[in-house]
């Protein structure tokens, strides 16, 4: 339901058709819309603690299954949202407010690990696999490891799946491609959007 006095709220839905159209529209509203906020749909959760890790709540235990379930699997969607101080979202002048919504075709639920479940129920909630298998666009399978060697980064202290160490390897990632101006253009003259590390394009590989 949309509150009185305000637009209504579209999905943009993004396929590979529309990546750089979309991008474009993005990078228009980053600096007026600088609040960012980001949700993400994988094939559900292939390796689970049990009981006695849960009541545990330990950190680095819960990151360590986090990051196994998300190297492991493969990205279905992405969710974008933009907004300005006040959670204005961008309009560009037109009878609507955006988010984005980006569909990519990494995962095949007849071949790709997954949760039944997770697939059923994503079914349930519109999300169309053989579409997105169709007309999505190819993500960054692999995680932080495949991008740090796609860009000659070396792990400089501790070791993988620490999140100290994993925060200051994504950290030199991002130096690194700060550095190759490869956030303003790259040798092919397709740009490359800020959101780059974790799934969103396919020009690193």
């Amino acid at each position: 339901m949309t509150a009185p006095g305000k637009k209504p709220v579209l999905v943009r839905q993004v396929f590979a058709e529309d990546l750089e159209r979309e991008f474009a529209l993005i990078r228009s509203a980053i600096d007026k819309y600088p609040f960012v906020s980001m949700d993400t749909e994988f094939p559900g959760t292939i390796f689970k603690q049990d009981k006695n890790l849960i009541h545990q709540a330990d950190p680095a235990i819960n990151y360590l299954f986090m990051k196994s379930n998300v190297d492991a699997l493969r990205i279905i969607q992405l969710g974008l949202t933009l907004a300005d101080s006040q959670g204005n979202l961008p309009d560009f002048n037109t009878p609507y407010r955006y988010v984005w919504e980006f569909n990519f075709k990494d995962f095949d639920f007849e071949r790709d690990y997954c949760d039944k479940e997770s697939i059923e129920l994503l079914k349930i909630q519109g999300i169309d696999f053989v579409k997105n298998k169709k007309k999505g666009f190819f993500g960054l399978h692999g995680g932080l490891e495949k991008v740090a060697k796609l860009l000659n980064v070396a792990r400089v202290a501790g070791v993988s799946h620490q999140a100290g160490s994993d925060s200051l390897l994504t950290l030199q990632c991002l130096m690194e491609l700060k550095q190759s101006k490869v956030f303003d253009r790259i040798n092919n003259g397709r740009m490359l959007p800020a959101l780059a590390l974790y799934g969103l394009v396919t020009v690193l590989g």
